[in-house]
């Protein structure tokens, strides 16, 4: 699997959740964090900087969105975008870095 790939999948989901409702949401989620569990394999020998830290940002907003978490006063709109940021992250330089690294 190519990590770039699996996160422009993932960014996919996230969008595709401004028109789901809580039931897909959930089934969708379920996908994220097969994908997450996925990279989290191909990059457990390697040390990829502040990729706990953005997993975990991405995953409390989809909990948020999915109706497992409260929203803190947070509409959908605020919560996908933070999730696409995650997730954004996660390919950056300060991580991945897949623009630059065939992985």
């Amino acid at each position: 699997m190519i990590i770039k790939n699996a996160l422009q999948k993932i960014e996919g989901i996230v969008r595709s959740f401004k028109h789901s409702g809580i039931d897909e949401r959930l089934s969708t989620y379920i996908t994220i964090v097969t994908l997450l569990n996925r990279i989290e394999d191909i990059a457990k020998d390697k040390n990829y900087p502040n990729y706990k830290i953005y997993k975990q940002e991405l995953l409390t907003s989809c909990e948020v969105l999915c109706g497992l978490d409260d929203n803190n006063g947070h509409d959908d709109g605020e919560q996908i975008g933070r999730a696409l940021l995650a997730v954004r992250k996660m390919g950056s330089y300060t991580c991945f870095n897949v623009d630059n690294h065939y992985i």
